[in-house]
């Protein structure tokens, strides 16, 4: 099976120490994404509740270098038990950070051409968000 992967830059006024804090713990995360049980910052298990209090993301971070790479496997509850693969790389620039987002593993045919298209917006839209909290700051 071939599958799709989405890739997304950003570039951020603020060190990759306080932006790898933005992708890692459970009070930063819950501003832009999802509240995680624990912090991500250590290999193992996470899971996302969502609004109902169910899972709505889980998945388990395989690596996790602060404040470099974190990657991780990742589904979410309209995803029937797909898991695909999440790597978060961050890079020190003048001033603060270019943040590189791969998600891999989704996968293509017309089936599936929907949840592609939901994860593409889907993540421009928490990235939106994790932009003004960064800025917030």
């Amino acid at each position: 099976m071939s599958t799709h992967a989405i890739e997304k830059t950003l570039i951020l006024a603020a060190p990759p120490a306080e932006v790898w804090a933005h992708l890692t713990d459970p009070d930063k995360l819950a501003v832009w994404f999802h509240r995680p049980e624990s912090s991500l910052a250590t290999p193992g298990p996470f899971s996302m509740a969502g609004s109902d209090g169910a899972p709505l993301v889980w998945g388990e971070v395989r690596h996790a270098e602060a404040p470099n790479r974190l990657s991780m496997s990742f589904t979410a509850r309209p995803m029937g038990g797909l898991m695909t693969e999440v790597t978060w790389t961050l890079t020190a620039v003048e001033a603060g950070t270019r943040l590189h987002l791969r998600h891999d593993g989704i996968p293509d045919g017309a089936e599936a051409f929907g949840l592609l298209t939901a994860f593409d917006a889907g993540w421009d839209d928490h990235l939106v968000r994790m932009r003004k909290a960064v800025a917030d700051e």
